[in-house]
């Protein structure tokens, strides 16, 4: 019975914590691949429209703001040309 519980303690990592969550292979299926493209383009456009936005009504901290926008932008891209998606948002 110890045993069996040092085992399941072993096996989460932390006590007290079980986890759930099962390994999810992205491009399993390509209904979640195109959920995530989807999901993602939404994100760059709101991020682009924010930069944008920004530009037009400068105050004393876009430039910072801007800055961290277009890195998350950048990111997101840069994970999307990983998964093999199209990071202009059109076609897939």
């Amino acid at each position: 019975m110890e045993m069996e519980q040092q085992e399941v303690r072993s096996r989460r990592g932390r006590p007290g914590l079980e986890s759930t969550a099962p390994h999810v292979a992205l491009d399993q299926f390509s209904s979640v691949h195109e959920h995530l493209h989807e999901r993602l383009c939404e994100e760059l456009a709101s991020l682009e429209q924010r930069v944008s936005a920004l530009r037009e009504s400068p105050s004393l901290h876009s430039p910072t703001i801007i800055s961290t926008y277009e890195r998350m932008i950048r990111k997101k891209r840069d994970f999307m040309e990983r998964w093999g998606m199209d990071t202009r948002c059109g076609c897939r």
